[in-house]
């Protein structure tokens, strides 16, 4: 397994390029499910939502304008481009105090915001990991961790992770880097249905509320065999563009691509995109 500081120095890397156009990616579904969020798990009025690994404020935001002028928001990510697109959109109006803090999300002790609420409310009413528990290095431990900072008996957590489909994200981040020899540093082959993330979150002693898959937050595509080498070079131009770090890397991937391709074929010789979550929400119940 990667050390934490190289899944921390590689999602730094990651999102730094992609702040800018974030929010837009990919037909702006992030915006879309950071609105969800907030109709999945609505904070009490007057609350406080702590939202880990925040990135632009998709999540952050909503929760803001959902609790109020009396509430507060705090959102924490270890990216400074993404905090930095997020500090620059204007707070709802009647939105409760934000603060971002840049922090690893591994560790909530040293980060005065998070500590003040503690001290202050007993904890957080939600706390919300949108988007990014696969990316860090010990998410089990990171869920045991968090759950001690929700309010004892009422505090609630949610988070989503992407559903063990084969998806085409699923294919370039974990299937092609095992046949290259890469590491894998966004790990979610622990994901193996819906109830994996019930399983952390029982875990960390924490009540399963709710578990759901959700629709697919990208337009649905059925692709055919024939199609692979086309899927490939699309996706390696724009999403996945490490696949032309080098020439050998790009010539590599496409030796093995097929092989990855026909693999992911369902019975019927189709491959189906999309991009679909479980989400679980939880409780901490003393």
């Amino acid at each position: 397994m990667p050390s934490s500081e190289a899944v921390v120095s590689e999602a730094i890397n990651h999102y730094t390029s992609r702040a800018g156009t974030y929010d837009a990616a990919t037909g702006g579904w992030h915006a879309v499910l950071g609105c969800d969020y907030v109709d999945f798990l609505p904070p009490p009025r007057g609350g406080a939502v702590l939202d880990l690994a925040c990135g632009t404020g998709l999540v952050s935001l909503p929760y803001a304008q959902a609790v109020g002028p009396d509430g507060v928001v705090v959102g924490v990510d270890i990216t400074d481009a993404m905090l930095d697109e997020a500090r620059q959109k204007p707070v709802p109006a009647g939105s409760g105090a934000v603060h971002w803090v840049k922090a690893d999300v591994a560790d909530l002790s040293s980060i005065d915001a998070v500590q003040e609420v503690r001290r202050e409310r007993g904890g957080f009413d939600v706390i919300s990991c949108c988007s990014a528990l696969v990316l860090l290095h010990d998410p089990a431990a990171c869920v045991r961790h968090w759950a001690t900072y929700l309010v004892p008996g009422t505090g609630r957590i949610i988070i989503d992770v992407p559903t063990e489909d084969r998806t085409l994200q699923k294919l370039f981040t974990v299937s092609l880097r095992k046949s290259l020899g890469l590491p894998n540093l966004f790990d979610r082959e622990w994901i193996r249905d819906i109830h994996s993330l019930e399983h952390m979150y029982e875990g960390a002693g924490l009540e399963v509320e709710e578990s759901f898959r959700t629709k697919s937050y990208i337009p649905e595509r059925v692709f055919g065999l024939d199609e692979g080498m086309t899927v490939f070079e699309e996706a390696s131009t724009s999403t996945y563009q490490w696949v032309r770090n080098s020439t050998d890397l790009l010539a590599r991937a496409r030796d093995v691509w097929p092989v990855i391709w026909k693999e992911s074929l369902n019975d019927n010789e189709k491959h189906r995109d999309g991009h679909w979550l479980y989400v679980t929400i939880g409780a901490r119940t003393e």
